[in-house]
């Protein structure tokens, strides 16, 4: 064996000593990702009509359109480098920054994430429609959501001339409380549909809708990428920072 490193060049012989001290790439593995996305659909009945007409108004109550959308979360660990990443680097960065390893995860996330209705509205008045006025109730599974769940400060605010149509967005809670499969119903109370000379509101009509929903899993085989570099011991604190907040929220939403 002796014989046989003299008479290989010196570069040559340094590369085999040096072997153990090189850094071999990450292979690249795969994982499983997973998000739930709901189907829902309205109840059909004689009563339950998706798009109901009272006193002038057409509403048509549609559910907003889910879907599982690609992120990417990237967690960074500070390792040892090896000897050509060593080599490599510029004196700055061995002197003033950390060597990192990033494993880019992807993972799927529900968009929107929250229980989202596009009311649509067409309005047969001889007035201007005004939304101002009108209570939006959500009942998830027969119980009702609290307000501080829901937003319908579009709805509110939102003014349609005679003769015209517009769409307004309300929002009911997160879909974290929302069951394997179950019922929403919405309704509007108040909605004015006819007003005075004075502009005094003289009709009111209450619309109701009622849904069924279902959880469904969308699952996705990707690949995990993993790099290593050197970073500003700043911008590695805050991505260590952003991890641990991360965690913390996961733990708070398994409580």
């Amino acid at each position: 064996m002796k014989n046989q490193l003299k008479m290989l060049p010196f570069a040559a012989i340094s590369a085999i000593l040096l072997t153990g001290c090189v850094t071999q790439p990450p292979l690249p593995r795969t994982t499983q990702i997973q998000c739930i996305v709901p189907k829902i659909d309205v109840i059909a009945d004689k009563v339950n009509q998706q798009t109901q007409s009272k006193g002038g108004l057409d509403i048509t109550i549609v559910p907003a359109l889910y879907q599982a959308v690609r992120a990417d979360k990237t967690k960074a660990t500070q390792v040892d480098p090896g000897f050509f990443e060593i080599a490599k680097a510029s004196p700055e960065d061995v002197k003033n920054n950390k060597f990192v390893e990033l494993v880019a995860t992807p993972l799927l996330k529900t968009e929107p994430n929250r229980v989202e209705f596009v009311v649509k509205i067409h309005n047969q008045l001889n007035r201007v429609f005004h939304g101002q006025g009108t209570v939006v109730q959500f009942n998830v599974d027969g119980k009702l959501i609290p307000f501080n769940n829901t937003d319908y400060k579009e709805f509110s605010g939102g003014i349609v001339p005679p003769l015209n149509d517009s769409d307004l967005k309300i929002f009911g809670p997160p879909l974290d409380l929302l069951k394997d499969k179950g019922t929403i119903s919405i309704f509007l109370y108040d909605v004015v549909t006819a007003t005075d000379v004075a502009g005094n509101t003289t009709e009111k009509q209450n619309y109701t809708w009622d849904f069924s929903y279902t959880m469904q899993p969308v699952t996705e085989s990707v690949e995990v990428k993993t790099t290593r570099e050197w970073m500003d011991p700043s911008q590695y604190q805050q991505m260590r920072m952003e991890q641990t907040q991360r965690q913390r929220q996961r733990v708070i939403q398994n409580q």
